[in-house]
């Protein structure tokens, strides 16, 4: 499958027995008791008029066939049987319109829910967790499980007419009741038996509508990469396979929600010519009259309807019922990071940050830390260095509580990490990274982000701090200017002055680069650090960098290699000590140098 590859390979979710779905489901669906009581009084009402119409019909055929026929009667159980009919009609109706008024609120509280748990998850669960798939269930899955309200609904209706009507057949006529109700088991039986084969082929469809979504994402991100290395056409030939699965298992689902129906008709055929038979040879020896046989018929239509609705009603609901387990599969995941049983809400930080033994894994085969000891002091400048996968990021991703570290301790102020809100927390935590996310909205949007109660005078000076005041004032609409998905209208560099000014417009008290600068150009560079020193001030600052400007004036250097600090001190201390720091220098910071570029550039 190419790049689509892990997309197919789904990570195996809980399974949830029937009971289980049930409970949940009718858990759900407490906040809306009134309107299902109106909706099972309705299909009782409507369940009544549907019993009792055959009677007036058999009735009013037995009245025609006499020799003098009270058309009065016949009259009022005509008009009776318009009127029970009617009754039929307004009650179907006023059930449709219960089950609008409380499934669209149902479908809006349970996507709510699914999204706010999204929000409280860490970065773990993104890990684990395809955007896609998650869109694919917040938006697909709810759809599809709401249905199955109307479809128990319906079930309900026509199980009360089932029950009733059995019970009118055998009063009549136990002899044809017997052979009616001959092939019904055999059917039970058939239907029961292939409820996992439509759990299962339920399952695989919902999965294959996920894999879809989810590749359509990947897609449209990569599309400038796809493009630039001409891979258009196999990227299409990839997302065929995938849509040729969907496709598959689309295919699967229909033949299994529609194999019933052949077969059913198949019996119910049968039993209706038994029945005419035998009813007929009743008639003809004066045991059964020509009204009470089309009675008899009328109420096979309400026996074989709620059978007929069962031959696509398992199908059905077993697929609503695979999207609430993917459904449960998100409303039952529980964020890593964990705070103390009463976090309080953190109202100062002055910044001094201590990491005391810490052991941090992804899983159980990447361990990133084993025993790491750092203290940092409040308002320090710390640089961190380091070969690709040495642990740097880990770090700073430990200290913003998006993941959850598995030994140790976490100190900010001589206080557990764990001990604060996570809201509030952040609200000190401020981070710049190399990869700069931008909301769809205007430059304002995105600079208050983090501060919905900012004035524009508040915009204003954090843009003047960043030095991006220049390019902003030659835009059309200024900080008011549409900068597109994901600010794809500004430039790399003009991107990452917007997520400076943004963190520094939260004030915060900790700040983290990471790798903020690697990826503009040299212009902006310059105007970045003409700026930090400014930004840094009165702040801890943790930064990670493969710029030589933006190191070399910090307080202090870690080196890390292996998820071990081997070395630290200032740039020169570390240079003389001609130790790791002096080789990582040498191989990417010393041609950033003035003397190095003097030197071969002259």
């Amino acid at each position: 499958m190419g790049i689509f590859r892990s997309i197919m390979a789904d990570k195996k979710q809980r399974e949830y027995t029937d009971r289980e779905l049930f409970k949940r489901y009718i858990y759900h669906l407490k906040p809306f008791k009134k309107n299902i009581f109106l909706i099972a009084l309705f299909i009782i009402i409507q369940a009544i008029a549907d019993l009792i119409n055959p009677l007036l019909v058999g009735f009013i055929s037995d009245e025609f066939l006499l020799e003098n026929p009270r058309y009065n009667l016949i009259l009022i159980a005509g008009l009776s049987y318009l009127g029970f009919y009617l009754l039929n009609w307004v009650s179907f109706s006023l059930q449709r319109v219960q089950l609008g008024k409380y499934i669209p609120h149902f479908l809006e509280n349970l996507r709510l829910a699914l999204f706010q748990k999204v929000q409280e998850q860490d970065m773990t669960f993104f890990d684990e967790h395809m955007s896609g798939k998650v869109n694919s269930i917040i938006v697909n899955d709810t759809l599809d499980f709401s249905n199955t309200a109307v479809l128990i609904s319906n079930m309900l209706g026509n199980v009360v007419i089932s029950i009733f009507t059995f019970v009118i057949l055998i009063s009549y006529n136990f002899r044809l009741a017997l052979i009616t109700m001959a092939g019904i088991p055999v059917l039970f039986l058939l239907m029961f038996s292939l409820r996992k084969l439509a759990k299962k082929v339920s399952v695989a469809y919902r999965k294959s509508i996920g894999n879809v979504s989810s590749a359509m994402v990947e897609a449209i991100e990569g599309i400038q990469i796809s493009k630039s290395f001409g891979q258009e056409h196999n990227i299409s030939q990839q997302f065929e396979d995938i849509n040729q699965e969907y496709f598959r298992s689309w295919m699967r689902l229909t033949a299994v929600t529609h194999f019933w129906r052949p077969l059913i008709n198949t019996i119910t055929s049968i039993i209706l010519c038994l029945v005419f038979y035998f009813g007929v040879n009743s008639i003809l020896n004066d045991q059964l009259s020509v009204g009470a046989l089309v009675m008899f018929v009328l109420y096979l239509q309400n026996l074989f309807r709620p059978i007929m609705f069962l031959g696509r009603f398992f199908p059905e609901l077993s697929a609503g019922m695979a999207s609430y387990e993917r459904i449960l599969g998100i409303l039952d995941a529980k964020p890593r990071v964990t705070q103390q049983k009463n976090p309080i809400p953190l109202k100062q930080l002055k910044g001094k940050i201590s990491l005391q033994n810490i052991r941090f894994a992804y899983n159980d085969e990447h361990i990133v830390f084993d025993d790491l000891n750092l203290d940092i002091a409040a308002g320090e400048k710390l640089a961190i260095v380091g070969h690709t996968g040495a642990g740097k990021t880990s770090l700073v991703a430990l200290l913003a509580r998006y993941y959850e570290f598995q030994g140790g301790q976490i100190q900010f102020d001589g206080k557990n990490i764990r001990s604060f809100t996570l809201d509030s927390f952040r609200k000190f935590m401020g981070k710049v990274e190399q990869d700069v996310y931008l909301f769809p909205g205007t430059i304002a949007d995105n600079i208050r982000y983090g501060r919905q109660d900012a004035s524009d005078e508040g915009i204003l000076r954090v843009i003047k701090i960043v030095q991006a005041q220049d390019f902003i004032n030659n835009l059309p609409d200024g900080i008011n200017t549409h900068i597109g998905e994901r600010g794809k209208n500004l430039s790399v560099g003009q991107r990452q002055l917007i997520s400076f000014a943004r963190a520094i417009l939260l004030d915060p008290k900790v700040l983290i680069l990471d790798e903020a600068t690697s990826s503009v150009d040299a212009y902006t560079e310059a105007m970045i650090q003409e700026a930090l020193e400014k930004i840094l001030e009165n702040r801890t600052s943790i930064i990670i960098a493969h710029r030589l400007s933006t190191i070399i004036n910090s307080d202090r250097i870690i080196v890390m290699d292996h998820g071990k600090i081997v070395e630290e001190g200032t740039h020169e201390t570390l240079l003389n000590q001609k130790g790791k720091y002096a080789t990582l220098y040498t191989q990417y910071f010393a041609h950033q140098s003035l003397e190095w570029q003097e030197l071969h550039l002259s």
